[in-house]
């Protein structure tokens, strides 16, 4: 019989939060997942981007190859969702109501999609999605074999925290406490799983910065004046206005702290100049039907690797020259296999743009340089040496930057650019307000 596989994603979670010790949460339902299960302590992912990241997670390639992301979308592109519907899986998901979760899980037999806004008012785990989770699970149990995507958005940006964690002993930002009161939930849904025929893998889409100071010092809310002339003026006008404050008032925040780098560093945006580990370095624990408990496995995996892992462990024959992903299944074995560097790339917080800069991952090293002349803005840092990667090496290592930089331009050789964006103008204005949901806008 078929494994049942529920993968879980949850936005912005960091893997250096659910074990280490840098973590101040408080999780016991992932802790047993991990000494339970087979944990990977450096999952790298694509992209510091939702859609870029989860658009390789699901075709196994690249995001240069993919033309995916929250903007845009190529449905001609295979995703390992058709192969697992081939075999019988009755596909299922939970995801926020966003245009990219909705064409990505297009041929889904059940969609749950709820409501994501970042106004207080949406439902998030506590206000209904948790309970809807739970009821679809036990649906789930005459559906056998049965694929079920979770995409928990609770972790995303400003937080909206139960009372019952907003405690230090659930950790030391809202962020900790966030993801404590996440684990609570990751409990209840872990009671209602069979786990002698089902497998659980959770993982991330990107990391996040994480706010070591209170959100309120660098993020504008709007004051009663402009909420009555929010009423007045067309809602373009005020919005770029909100924008515009709030733009000022990071600026202004980050100067008044430029000197302290660890809280400078606390408040980057994702999807703009930077690329650091805090946005790319995610969990990724395999857990329940076929998996032995196994100590951490420090050997770098990436996004592209996880779907060719799960149809190993559940015996799904597929193959596809335009997968870039391979199984890992014989690390769990405690078999060596050759390093493959993570292909990385930033992403861009705006319509129909990519980011700016692109790059290769490897235990030791991380080379960055810019997307549209790699001869420009390289970037290399010693990971072993130097893990908040602050000292550039680079004009020093200039024979390592080119050997990296050629890996790459070797990966992209013979991929088609990306079309540009079909997107109509009804479609254009749909996408933008998502993006301002988001925080992108």
């Amino acid at each position: 019989m078929k494994s049942n596989i529920i993968f879980i994603t949850i936005d912005s979670l960091r893997s250096d939060r659910i074990f280490g010790n840098r973590r101040t949460t408080k999780t016991p339902n992932i802790d047993n997942l991990i000494s339970n299960g087979v944990n990977f302590s450096n999952a790298i992912s694509s992209s510091d981007s939702t859609g870029l990241s989860l658009g390789s997670v699901f075709t196994g390639a690249y995001p240069f190859k993919t033309n995916i992301s929250l903007t845009s979308f190529d449905e001609t592109i295979p995703t390992f969702f058709q192969p697992l519907k081939n075999n019988g899986y009755f596909l299922t998901s939970t995801c926020p109501d966003l245009s990219f979760f909705k064409k990505l899980t297009k041929i889904f037999d059940l969609n749950d999609l709820y409501v994501y806004d970042k106004r207080n008012e949406w439902l998030q785990l506590h206000g209904g999605i948790g309970n809807n989770i739970i009821t679809n699970l036990n649906f789930l149990k005459d559906k056998s074999p049965w694929f079920y995507f979770i995409h928990l958005m609770d972790l995303h940006q400003p937080f909206y925290l139960p009372d019952k964690f907003n405690q230090k002993e659930f950790g030391l930002t809202r962020y900790d406490q966030m993801v404590s009161y996440i684990d609570e939930w990751i409990g209840k849904f872990i009671k209602h799983i069979d786990f002698e025929n089902t497998l659980l893998i959770l993982s991330s889409d990107h990391g996040d910065y994480i706010p070591l100071t209170d959100e309120k010092n660098f993020r504008y809310t709007p004051n009663k004046f402009l909420k009555k002339i929010n009423k007045i003026i067309p809602k373009k006008l005020s919005a770029k206005a909100l924008s515009t404050l709030q733009d000022k008032k990071r600026t202004d925040f980050a100067d008044s702290i430029k000197d302290d780098k660890r809280l400078y560093r606390s408040i980057l945006n994702r999807a703009t100049d930077f690329l650091y580990d805090e946005s790319l370095k995610i969990p990724l624990v395999f857990y329940g039907k076929g998996i032995k408990p196994h100590n951490s496995i420090p050997n770098l995996v990436r996004h592209v690797d996880i779907f060719s892992t799960i149809f190993d462990l559940s015996g799904i024959k597929y193959f596809s020259e335009f997968v870039d992903g391979r199984s890992l299944l014989p690390l769990f074995n405690d078999e060596q296999i050759p390093e493959m560097p993570a292909y990385i790339e930033n992403g861009s917080r705006e319509i129909n743009k990519l980011g700016n800069l692109i790059g290769l991952r490897t235990l030791k090293y991380k080379f960055l340089c810019s997307r549209t002349d790699t001869s420009k803005n390289h970037f290399l840092f010693d990971l072993t040496k130097d893990i908040d990667e602050e000292k550039n090496i680079a004009k020093e290592n200039p024979v390592l930057c080119n050997e990296m930089l050629q890996n790459i331009l070797e990966l992209q050789k013979n991929v088609p650019k990306p079309s540009n964006s079909n997107l109509n103008y009804e479609e254009e204005k749909s996408i933008e307000e998502e993006l301002k949901k988001l925080g992108y806008l």
